[in-house]
Order: structure tokens, then C-alpha cells, then sequence
């Protein structure tokens, strides 16, 4: 028998005034899944980040569209897929700008590159990107049963 699926699923507006409650929400999935406390900032950030180039750069800023979350719970990972319902960006097109051009915004990419263990770009069903970021579980820590 298929072990069951264990994690949230949820969907947001395309609305930065969700991003805090998003936040909140991965910060309790990190808990559950058994990251340890400097791991939750990290994660939460990396997840702000996705959604957020979602609405600026999906949707271009029109609010009321559709980002769905799904954080699964597997044995060795926390892993988060954020789909659009936009059209699907060619994944060799995201790029982060060079670190040397100061100024605010655009990185996005880099940080969710630098904080999680994986960031994955793949085209979904509805012919939007799902962005797939997975965070690792040390070995040793302790981890909840969700």
C-alpha cells in the first residue's frame, strides 16, 4: 500500500499583502517537519522570495491571481512547490542580477539558490512554472510526525 501523502496544501492571491501570512504558515510546516530554528528564517524567506517574483514577474503585479503552495513532508526534507498559472519561463531565462549592481530587488533567485538545498523550475499542467525549493533535514535532528 502507498504510504500517504503528508503535507499543506493552500492558495494564495497574487497579493504581497499574503506574503507575511505565508511566512507564518512555512515557519509552522518547518516546525512539524523538524527543521531546526536557523533553518525556519531561511526557508521562510526562500518561499517570500518565490512568491513574490510570482506577482512581479508572473502576474505582473495584478492581484487576485492564483499561486499555489504545496509543502510535502518527506522522511529526510521539507519540500515546497510554488505553481503559477502563468506561461511556463525556460528555467536557462531566471537569472539573478550580479551581485556587484547595488540596489534594491532582484535577489530573489540568488538567495532562494543560497538558502535551500535544491531550486528546481518545471512546467506544471496548467502550462505555469512550478517552483520546486527543498530543504534538508541535518542528520541526527528530531523530527515531528505529521
Amino acid at each position: 500500500m502507498a504510504e500517504a501523502w503528508r503535507g499543506i496544501r493552500v492558495t494564495i492571491p497574487s497579493d504581497v499583502r499574503y506574503l507575511g501570512a505565508i511566512r507564518t504558515m512555512v515557519d509552522e510546516a518547518c516546525t512539524i517537519a523538524g527543521l531546526p530554528e536557523e533553518d525556519r528564517g531561511e526557508v521562510q524567506l526562500a518561499v517570500q522570495e518565490g512568491c513574490a517574483n510570482v506577482i512581479r514577474h508572473c502576474y505582473k503585479n495584478q492581484t487576485g491571481r492564483p499561486i499555489d503552495l504545496r509543502l510535502t513532508f518527506r522522511d529526510d526534507a521539507l519540500e515546497i512547490h510554488v505553481d503559477d498559472y502563468g506561461t511556463f519561463v525556460d528555467p536557462s531565462r531566471i537569472q539573478s542580477r550580479d551581485l556587484d549592481d547595488v540596489r534594491p530587488g532582484g535577489l530573489g533567485v540568488h538567495l532562494m539558490r543560497k538558502l535551500m538545498d535544491e531550486v528546481r523550475y518545471s512546467k506544471n499542467a496548467w502550462g505555469g512554472t512550478t517552483l520546486t525549493l527543498v530543504k534538508r533535514l541535518k542528520k541526527g535532528g528530531a523530527k515531528e510526525n505529521a
